[in-house]
């Protein structure tokens, strides 16, 4: 009876070493911009004597101390046959804790450990084996967060957020539909930000594009209507482009130019503009309708 009791601890004891024993830790890529690194604890203890771990953690302090904008996640987990739910989830917080307090104690700030949580013998997602294919439930994982790397730099000399790259006209503002080049040979005619009424210097261009029709009966127009991002919400851009177009259309029609002269009348909102609207004199270039003499 004795030997077989002495037998049964010796097996338990056996599977509790293969259950949490680890040769060493190591560290795991956890992800494009984070790293895990593992941290093996003994079986029903949370708290540390191997010196090879220890040199583990330091790494991971001296990589914080190093790089400012580094944080760290610290998880604690336990295996199911080391106690109840309340001893696992007890020696899962523990060993996180046990953790961030000695990353604490060699100079790590506080706020720099984001988060420490006891996982209790919930199954990682990360879960690794040892050498022998067990489970290393019985650890601390500890996530390097690494800060995205910076946006590309994205050249665009006209400023017409289009690359130069691919910006066919890479020093003259323009727009994507376009390869961003900008409209050529179009006649403007300007409006008060934010109205669709003719004023008067859109009288005085609209009259000029009268006698320049009178004058020539082959010719022919086509009409486009614009706002700018900065004179409203898109759904009212697009309401102005509209109306600057369709007003234009009724002026020339009231002047007695023939409806079968007018090739087309559009409106593109506010995704053309002209310029990049840097100052008062740029944005009001931009509320305007155009004009296309068409042979």
């Amino acid at each position: 009876m004795r030997k077989a009791a002495y037998l049964f601890i010796l097996l338990f004891f056996a599977h509790a070493v293969q259950l949490c024993a680890a040769p060493m830790p190591y560290p795991k890529k956890g992800g494009a911009d984070s790293a895990l690194i593992l941290i093996p604890f003994e079986y029903r203890q949370s708290a540390l004597y191997h010196s090879f771990t220890f040199e583990v953690i330091d790494s991971v302090v001296n990589i914080l101390l190093k790089n400012d904008s580094i944080t760290l996640t610290i998880n604690g987990y336990s295996h199911p046959d080391e106690g109840s739910d309340t001893i696992c989830k007890y020696l899962a917080l523990n060993r996180a804790l046990f953790v961030r307090d000695y990353i604490l104690g060699r100079g790590v700030k506080e706020g720099r450990i984001i988060l420490v949580r006891g996982m209790s013998s919930a199954h990682s997602e990360r879960s690794n084996v040892n050498k022998d294919g067990h489970a290393l439930n019985c650890r601390a994982e500890l996530m390097l967060n690494y800060p995205p790397p910076p946006p590309p730099v994205i050249y665009d000399r006209d400023e017409d957020g289009i690359a130069d790259s691919v910006d066919v006209c890479a020093d003259v503002f323009g727009y994507a539909a376009n390869h961003g080049c900008p409209d050529t040979n179009a006649i403007l005619i300007p409006f008060e930000t934010q109205q669709a009424w003719l004023s008067p210097a859109t009288y005085r261009v609209l009259d000029s594009v009268i006698v320049l029709l009178k004058d020539n009966p082959s010719f022919a127009v086509l009409i486009q209507g614009h706002a700018y991002q900065q004179e409203g919400v898109k759904t009212l851009c697009e309401r102005l482009a509209i109306d600057r177009a369709a007003i234009v259309k009724s002026y020339l029609l009231s002047r007695n130019i023939p409806l079968r002269r007018i090739v087309s009348v559009q409106s593109f909102g506010a995704e053309r503009p002209l310029n990049a609207g840097k100052n008062p004199q740029e944005t009001a270039l931009n509320s305007r309708a155009q004009i296309y003499i068409h042979q």
